[in-house]
C-alpha cells in the first residue's frame, strides 16, 4: 500500500496518517497489532479508496494548472522564409530566417486570481471526501470483525452445548438401564441433543458466512489473535446534545463546506469577465537575410528587434455571456446551500439514531449479562434437584437450553454493543485511529 506512488497524497486524511505512523512504529518493533494490520489490507485492496486517492491525485493539479496562469509565459520562435519571384525582365530571389524569443506576463487577471484563490478548498473537499471513505472503510472492518467474532464465539458456545448435551444422552442412557428413568426421557435427551447438533450446524455456517464477508471488505483472510480495539474514551458518555454538537466533523459536512466556498468563488470569478486584464509584453528577434537578382549581386543582411509594451483589455460586450454565467454560478451555489441542509439534517438523523441505538445496546448488554447469571444459578440448582429426584430430566434439559440461549443472546449483544460504538464515532466523523487504543 505505502508503495502506491498516489499515497503519498493520503496523509491529507487524517486516518491515513495515523495508520501509517502506526504501521511504521509497528514495523520497527517488530509487531504491529492485527486490527492495523487488517485496516491497511482493505485500504490496498478497497477499490473505493483507490477511486478516492485518484480523485485527490486529479484534483491536486488544479493548484500548478491555476498558478500556471499568473506565471510569465516564455516561448521561442524559429521562423525560415525563402521567396522568388520572376518576370520577363528578370527575377528576384530572398531567404530569411527569424529567431525570437516572446515573454508575456499577466500583472492583473482578477478571473485568474480568484481560480487561483480557490485552490486550496477544492482540493481541501476531495481530501476530505477520502477521509470519509476511509472511515467508512475502517467501520465496515469493524463491521466484519465483529460478525465474524461473534459467529465465531457463539460457534464455540453451540460445540459447548453440543457437548453437554451428548453427556446429557450419555447420562440419561445409563440410568434408563438400571431402571432409574424412563424410555421418556431418553427421547427427549436424544432430540435436545439432535436440536443441539442443528444448533452447531447452523453456527458453523454463520461462521463460514461472516469468513467470507470479512474476505470481501479485506481482501485476506482474518489474521491470527485479531480482535477489536478498544477505545481511548468509551463512546456513548455525555448527551445527545453534545453529540450533535460534533456533526461538523463530519467528512460529508467539511466537504459540503469547502464546495460551498468554492462556488462562491465561482460567482465571483464570472463576475470578474467585467474587469479589465493587464498583460506585460515584450520579444527580441534576430533576422538573417539574403537576396538579389541576376543583374544586382546577391546581399547579406542581419537585423536584432527588441519589443516592450504593456496591453490591457477592458470588455464592452459579450452577448450578455458574463451575466449568464454569473446567474448559473449563482444557481449552484443555491444548490450547494440546500445540499449544505440536507446533509445537516442527515447529520442530526443519523447522530440521534446512533445515539438511542448505543443507549439501548447498552442497556440490553446489562439486563442480557443478569439473565445469564440468572440461568446458570437456575440450571445448577434445577441439576442439584434432578440428582435428589424432585425434577425430571426434562426440566433440567429445559434449564441447559435456556442458559446456552441466554449465553448466546448475551454474546449477541455484547457484540452489538461494539458496533453500535463504532457506528457512533463514525457519525459524528471521529471514526480515526486517534480514537482507538491500538496495543
Amino acid at each position: 500500500m505505502v508503495g502506491r506512488s498516489p499515497f503519498t497524497l493520503i496523509v491529507l486524511s487524517r486516518f491515513a496518517a495515523g495508520l501509517l505512523c502506526l504501521l511504521s512504529i509497528g514495523a520497527m518493533a517488530g509487531d504491529t497489532d492485527p486490527f492495523v494490520q487488517t485496516l491497511a489490507l482493505a485500504m490496498d485492496h478497497n477499490p473505493e479508496v483507490k477511486v478516492a486517492e485518484a480523485n485527490l491525485v486529479a484534483a491536486q493539479e488544479r493548484l500548478p494548472q491555476s498558478r500556471a496562469v499568473l506565471l510569465p509565459n516564455v516561448a521561442l520562435g524559429i521562423t525560415p522564409n525563402s521567396s522568388h519571384s520572376g518576370w520577363q525582365g528578370g527575377s528576384v530571389s530572398e531567404q530569411s530566417l527569424v529567431v525570437g524569443v516572446t515573454l508575456s506576463h499577466i500583472l492583473y487577471n482578477r478571473s485568474a486570481w480568484i481560480a487561483f484563490e480557490q485552490t486550496a478548498p477544492w482540493i481541501g473537499a476531495f481530501a476530505d471526501e477520502l477521509d470519509g471513505v476511509v472511515q467508512t472503510l475502517f467501520f465496515k472492518v469493524a463491521k466484519g470483525t465483529v460478525d465474524l467474532l461473534q459467529a465465531r464465539e457463539i460457534a464455540r458456545l453451540a460445540e459447548s452445548n453440543q457437548q453437554v448435551m451428548r453427556q446429557h444422552l450419555l447420562s440419561t442412557q445409563s440410568r434408563h438401564q438400571v431402571g432409574e428413568l424412563t424410555r421418556t426421557s431418553v427421547s427427549q435427551a436424544e432430540a435436545r441433543l439432535a436440536s443441539a447438533q442443528a444448533d452447531k450446524i447452523r453456527a458453523d455456517n454463520d461462521v463460514a458466512v461472516a469468513q467470507a464477508q470479512f474476505f470481501e471488505v479485506v481482501g485476506a483472510p482474518a489474521t491470527e489473535g485479531l480482535a477489536l480495539p478498544t477505545f481511548r474514551q468509551t463512546p456513548g458518555e455525555g448527551s445527545l446534545e453534545g453529540w450533535l454538537a460534533q456533526r461538523e466533523q463530519r467528512p460529508d459536512l467539511r466537504a459540503s463546506n469547502k464546495r460551498l466556498v468554492v462556488a462562491e468563488g465561482v460567482i465571483k470569478q464570472e463576475r470578474a469577465g467585467h474587469w479589465p486584464t493587464v498583460a506585460l509584453t515584450s520579444s527580441a528577434s534576430h533576422i538573417w537575410q539574403k537576396g538579389g537578382t541576376p543583374v544586382v549581386a546577391t546581399t547579406e543582411e542581419e537585423v536584432n528587434s527588441y519589443t516592450l509594451g504593456m496591453k490591457m483589455e477592458l470588455p464592452l460586450f459579450s452577448g450578455g455571456m458574463t451575466l449568464s454565467k454569473t446567474a448559473e454560478a449563482q444557481a449552484r451555489r443555491d444548490a450547494q446551500w440546500a445540499e449544505l441542509d440536507r446533509l445537516h439534517r442527515q447529520a442530526h438523523r443519523e447522530i440521534e439514531k446512533a445515539y438511542l441505538d448505543l443507549q439501548s445496546s447498552q442497556a440490553l448488554t446489562t439486563s442480557s449479562s443478569r439473565i445469564v447469571a440468572a440461568a446458570r444459578m437456575a440450571r445448577d440448582g434445577v441439576e442439584r434437584e434432578f440428582q435428589a429426584g424432585s425434577r425430571t430430566a426434562l426440566d433440567l434439559l429445559d434449564s441447559e437450553h435456556e442458559l446456552f440461549s441466554s449465553q448466546t443472546d448475551w454474546a449477541k449483544n455484547r457484540y452489538s454493543l461494539e458496533l453500535a460504538r463504532f457506528q457512533m464515532l463514525l457519525v459524528v466523523g471521529r471514526l480515526t485511529l486517534e480514537e482507538i487504543a491500538v496495543k
